[in-house]
């Protein structure tokens, strides 16, 4: 297939404004994708050049792209500047010079998919001396094949900025729609993206074998499994409702969720819980797992907590000096870490997921030995006043909270699922406030007064996992400092479309100045949850669930949009 059959997707995607429709759209073109291609498609189909634990990133920065563009086009790198400054985007600039395009030998429209795949390829693995010279001559290759609506949509890519509202669970729709004429399917292949979260594979096993081919889909060690969530109560008392046998509670640490994996042939790799690999970021954890834990090979889940020189827990805030991609060695000795470890989801080549609670802990303590590694703090009881006691005490030593767990028939550990076997009580549940929750910006108002000329506030949305859409719930503009509100228009640049991304469901009357496509997480604070006319969160005769008083916290940089707080979580705090 030649990649000018991508860019008309593309841009007729652009264009939608129902999910609905972008769902029909894209199966009709996943139906007539050849067997070989599938699985490439369905990443470019969402802007990626692979699964997101791949970390296949370019890393290209937009005055390279520009660069290229003006080389391919035979224009001044002023000329392309200028019109840069105008557009704001780089995929406009590149489709208005290649609309007249002068007399070329290489044929335009000619760049196949393959020949595509061939030059991300190299262009990932370039790096040292003179890479940047080659990135800019692979790039100058394609875009002389390439029409102007090519163009756009390629230089798109190479900047991971497609603005097309396109994610995993999108597809999984398409793919269900496509292959198996029903969308309710998309349930089979939800669960095997649970556990092998890449799009691209399950739909050539879906594509070659059908959904028996899909149900065959197995843990692989090193290819990370979606993390299970907690769910959450408004009073402590309603925990014993939900889970009325013992408990099982464990500290809530101010760290970083990491899953560990260990293959046979003892190669670790860290995951985050946005499935970014982590790994490099951490020798000294590397070193630490391969001396503390005796197993073959293993998938276990923990919080990277920072270490200060007392051997006292740092803040959340220290760990990210560690986030980073220079002097590494550096803040290995300046920002020590440890693991505190609470569960096990693979063992010696079984998959413990399906092991109860209590069995996958006395395993995980049978494997581990050390002082870098360790279990998370925890007790057992029946008692709340028991309960309440150890998380005032772990309050009291800085930490968030504490997760409580249920250890009966129902403690599987469910991949990607937010189930009530776990539940989560912090501090901020005995304020005021309903909890912090975390929300996807989809848009924002330009300010008044002192904020003139800078957006005031920005509208924010729950993601409703059932229906692959998000549905706003706060017009928030409480809580930004001066600096936040620098540090927004930057970083929501990238993001910004012309017109409502079709994943977006919002009231009229709450159409904000600019849109964004569902990208950056914030987390909020409020006091209450209300049902009115505004909004669309869990929408019921016209009346959608909406914050009051809510309040700007922080960016969660640690978390995609699709896993933001659900519109099903945001119910039952209302309805609790």
């Amino acid at each position: 297939m030649n990649f000018i059959k991508l860019a008309e997707l593309y841009s007729q995607l652009e264009s939608i404004s129902s999910g609905n429709e972008m769902r029909e759209v894209i199966s009709q073109f996943l139906a007539t994708i050849p067997q070989d291609e599938i699985n490439l498609i369905c990443h470019l189909c969402i802007g990626n050049f692979g699964a997101q634990y791949e970390d296949k990133v370019l890393g290209i920065a937009e005055k390279t792209i520009l660069k290229a563009i003006a080389k391919a086009s035979g224009r001044s790198d002023k000329e392309i500047k200028e019109i840069a400054n105008k557009k704001g985007d780089a995929g406009l600039v590149a489709e208005q010079v290649f609309k007249n395009k002068p007399f070329t030998l290489v044929p335009i429209g000619d760049l196949s998919i393959k020949e595509f795949d061939s030059k991300i390829n190299k262009i990932i693995s370039s790096s040292g001396k003179g890479s940047q010279d080659l990135k800019i001559k692979i790039i100058i290759s394609m875009l002389q094949k390439c029409s102007s609506t090519e163009a756009k949509y390629l230089t798109r890519l190479l900047l991971n900025n497609m603005r097309i509202g396109v994610g995993d669970m999108t597809i999984l729709d398409s793919l269900a729609i496509a292959f198996t004429g029903e969308k309710t399917n998309k349930k089979s292949l939800e669960k095997a993206y649970n556990i092998y979260p890449n799009v691209g594979v399950i739909a050539e096993r879906l594509k070659s074998g059908g959904l028996e081919e899909v149900n065959k889909i197995s843990i692989k060690v090193g290819t990370p499994i979606r993390v299970m969530l907690a769910q959450r109560v408004k009073d402590i008392n309603q925990i014993k409702e939900k889970i009325p046998e013992e408990i099982a509670v464990e500290t809530k640490y101010d760290g970083e969720r990491v899953q560990v994996h260990k293959d046979i042939n003892n190669k670790i790799t860290l995951y985050s819980r946005r499935m970014e690999n982590i790994t490099y970021q951490f020798p000294d954890l590397v070193k630490y797992i391969t001396e503390e834990v005796d197993a073959k090979d293993f998938i276990l889940e923990g919080e990277i907590i920072p270490i200060a020189e007392d051997g006292s827990h740092l803040n959340f805030q220290t760990l990210m000096q560690r986030k980073r991609k220079t002097e590494i060695e550096k803040y290995v000795e300046k920002i020590p870490v440890k693991i505190y470890c609470f569960d096990l989801l693979y063992l010696n080549g079984k998959d413990m997921m399906q092991k109860l609670y209590p069995v996958r802990m006395k395993q995980l303590e049978s494997i581990i030995s050390g002082k870098n590694l360790k279990l998370t703090e925890r007790i057992f009881t029946k008692d709340i006043s028991v309960l309440d006691k150890f998380f005032n005490e772990c309050i009291s030593k800085g930490y968030e909270g504490i997760i409580v767990k249920s250890q009966e028939e129902n403690s599987t550990y469910k991949a990607g699922a937010r189930d009530w076997s776990w539940i989560k009580w912090k501090q901020d549940y005995i304020t005021d406030a309903v909890d912090t929750l975390d929300l996807v910006v989809v848009g924002a108002f330009y300010g008044k007064g002192k904020r003139s000329g800078n957006y005031g506030s920005l509208l924010c949305a729950t993601y409703n996992s059932e229906e692959d859409v998000f549905e706003t719930i706060s017009k928030l503009g409480t809580g930004m400092t001066d600096e936040i509100l620098k540090q927004l228009p930057p970083l929501l640049e990238t993001h910004k479309v012309d017109d409502k991304p079709a994943r977006v469901i919002a009231n009229k009357d709450m159409y904000p100045d600019v849109w964004f496509e569902p990208s950056v997480v914030v987390e909020v604070l409020a006091t209450e949850v209300t049902r009115g006319n505004l909004h669309t969160c869990s929408q019921i005769n016209g009346k959608g669930l909406a914050l009051r008083f809510p309040r700007f916290i922080q960016i969660r940089e640690n978390k995609s949009s699709e896993q933001a707080t659900t519109s099903r979580e945001v119910e039952d705090i209302f309805n609790n």
